[in-house]
């Protein structure tokens, strides 16, 4: 394997102060943000109809805003895509998403007759159907996470388990913190990051997990701090190479996606840095903390 970094000796338990103080106080304000300001939930949870339109002469939000105002959706959300003033998207809530979505359509028909348009998006989704996919989606993320405790706990140890559990709440919470922070949209798409990340920060638990594992066999007598500061210094070249490859990827994916796989790509971003960082200074440290105060019986 290509190595970046070789011989590394980081005294990663020695600092777990300085990261669980860290952790503290991005997941502090990532609850506060949640529990104030509240995810901007998409039509995929709320209900409601959304029409991405482009124009093929340019036209101002006012005049849009005008416009839907005599179908008594003033307040319906518009958004402009690019500096051109020709492409747009419209999201309202709405009781009848597809009367409202037909006569957006109508309304601009009649007010811009001159003004081709081009409707390059169309998702509507019933207030109940939107309800019931939340509630859907929270028991898949909650079945995810017990099956990954389940896994990792018999393939390895339930501290293990529960400490990787832990690792990935963090990451979730963060994750939707920064979300929330900069008013992404909170659609299915971002739901299928979370789990990607989820899925990605475990891979790269047991990793760390298995190599931690490797080692205790090997230095019995060794204190379990050398043990952990061991088997995480020995997958660091492998866990910065594997995350810097994987970060191109997503950045590439941010900056050349366009709009519709931007919020997929920006949750990815987030995720993956928060969920490398937790493998190695929350999960190892948690372990690191329960050995001390309830130390295993070396066989």
């Amino acid at each position: 394997m290509i190595e970046i970094i070789k011989g590394t000796n980081i005294d990663f338990t020695g600092k777990r102060k300085y990261g669980f103080g860290f952790s503290a106080v991005i997941i502090f304000l990532s609850l506060i943000l949640i529990f104030a300001k509240g995810p901007n939930f998409g039509i995929d949870f709320t209900g409601g109809a959304l029409l991405q339109i482009r124009f093929s002469e340019p036209i101002t939000t006012n005049e849009l805003r005008n416009t839907l105002s005599k179908v008594g959706k003033e307040q319906a959300l518009i958004q402009a895509l690019g500096d051109e003033g020709r492409e747009y998207i419209i999201r309202a809530a709405d009781e009848k998403p597809v009367e409202f979505s037909k006569s957006v359509k109508e309304i601009l028909s009649v007010d811009f007759p001159d003004n081709d348009r081009e409707i390059l998006r169309e998702e509507t989704v019933e207030p109940k159907i939107g309800k019931e996919l939340l509630t859907k989606t929270l028991w898949a993320i909650f079945l995810a996470l017990v099956l990954i405790f389940g896994y990792v706990s018999f393939r390895f140890d339930y501290r293990f388990g529960i400490a990787a559990v832990i690792a990935l709440f963090h990451d979730a919470i963060f994750t939707i913190g920064v979300l929330v922070l900069t008013q992404r949209e909170f659609s299915i798409v971002v739901v299928g990051a979370l789990l990607t990340i989820i899925g990605y920060s475990i891979n790269d638990s047991i990793v760390i997990s298995d190599r931690i594992r490797e080692k205790y066999k090997k230095m019995r007598k060794e204190p379990y701090d050398v043990i952990l500061n061991t088997g995480l210094n020995e997958t660091l070249p492998r866990t910065i190479l594997t995350s810097s490859t994987t970060l191109l990827a997503v950045v590439a994916l941010l900056i050349f996606g366009g709009t519709v796989i931007a919020d997929f790509a920006f949750t990815l971003l987030i995720g993956f840095v928060i969920g490398t960082y937790s493998s190695i200074f929350i999960l190892a440290n948690i372990v690191s903390i329960w050995e001390e105060r309830f130390p295993k019986k070396k066989k």
